[in-house]
């Protein structure tokens, strides 16, 4: 996509990704039962910062504004993506595609075998997006124990648990 620029995040990014959180959360609107989602709160400012410390955080931005980003961190063998968001008006355009390749790109010069993150199942932009990507849906019944906590903590929330799925990326050599 041109005129699109993919960064990592500072710490001055980070107060703005509660309004891109908010706009990409639009996209729930058209989904019956998940249309509360657009009404949640995103994460903090604050917890997006420690990740951002952490270096594992990129912004996607046009015209010198902030468009999308994806929150990330290390969690044993994996980068785990904790959030992507793309703003509404943006999606569908390569955006969320870039960031995840910037985070796959990360995760290899990192060493790392994998990729891993959590999504809803039956909604073209999360579990068919990321397949697309080459993630594979993980049966629930072998979880790794680490993301069957994330699912059992994202149902405790208010989650459906039956329309969430953990994902993985096998990276490289590691396939």
């Amino acid at each position: 996509m041109a005129g699109i620029s993919i960064r990592s995040a500072t710490a001055e990014d980070a107060a703005d990704f509660a309004d891109i959180e908010r706009s990409a959360a639009q996209a729930f609107l058209s989904v019956p039962g998940l249309e509360w989602l657009a009404d949640e709160a995103p994460m903090s400012a604050r917890q997006h910062q420690i990740y951002i410390d952490d270096g594992a955080v990129w912004l996607a931005s046009t015209n010198g504004r902030g468009i999308g980003f994806l929150t990330s961190t290390i969690c044993e063998d994996a980068l785990h993506i904790i959030e992507l968001s793309v703003a509404d008006g943006h999606q569908g355009q390569g955006v969320g595609r870039r960031l995840m390749e910037e985070a796959r790109e990360y995760a290899t010069r990192k060493g790392l075998p994998a990729l891993t993150l959590t999504t809803f199942r039956d909604l073209p932009f999360n579990e068919l997006f990321y397949h697309k990507l080459g993630y594979r849906t993980l049966d629930a019944a072998t979880l790794p124990e680490r993301l069957a906590v994330i699912l059992r903590a994202e149902i405790e929330k208010g989650l459906p648990g039956n329309r969430r799925c953990a994902m993985r990326l096998t990276l490289g050599k590691h396939d």
